[in-house]
């Protein structure tokens, strides 16, 4: 008997730790994410410069599709992400945000490597936590 239950919590255990596997890898369908990107970091050191370097970049790369105040309403995408909304800057930190950024989406948003450099992603960045912000 005690070897059919321990046979059943593994198989139990196993279950859930492919669910909460699956479920992660699920959140970012489609987007190059590398290990340990949501714990990343903004490496500026001036966040209030970065955001405004940033807005200015958002605005000629970001805000046809995803609206001017970030609410994915821009004229070019039906269905751009509101990058205001609470739920997905949770699911999203400054470090998720770079690479969405950086490496963009296979069908649905172009990947900016190409045309911005490292440095002016993370100033997007600085400016989207701005957007987040209410209020702002």
């Amino acid at each position: 008997m005690k070897q059919g239950w321990r046979w059943h919590t593994g198989l139990f255990g196993s279950m859930l730790v492919l669910g909460l596997a699956g479920g992660a890898s699920a959140q970012y369908q489609g987007w190059t994410i590398p290990d340990g990107a949501k714990a990343e970091k903004s490496p500026v050191k001036n966040a209030a410069d970065a955001a405004k370097k940033g807005k200015s970049l958002y605005a000629s790369n970001c805000a046809k599709c995803h609206g001017p105040e970030g609410k994915g309403n821009g004229p070019d995408s039906d269905h751009a992400a509101d990058l205001t909304d609470e739920f997905r800057a949770d699911l999203n930190p400054e470090g998720i945000l770079y690479y969405k950024v950086w490496n963009g989406h296979t069908n649905d948003m172009p990947a900016f490597k190409s045309k911005l450099t490292k440095d002016e992603v993370w100033n997007v960045v600085e400016y989207l936590k701005v957007l987040r912000t209410p209020a702002h």
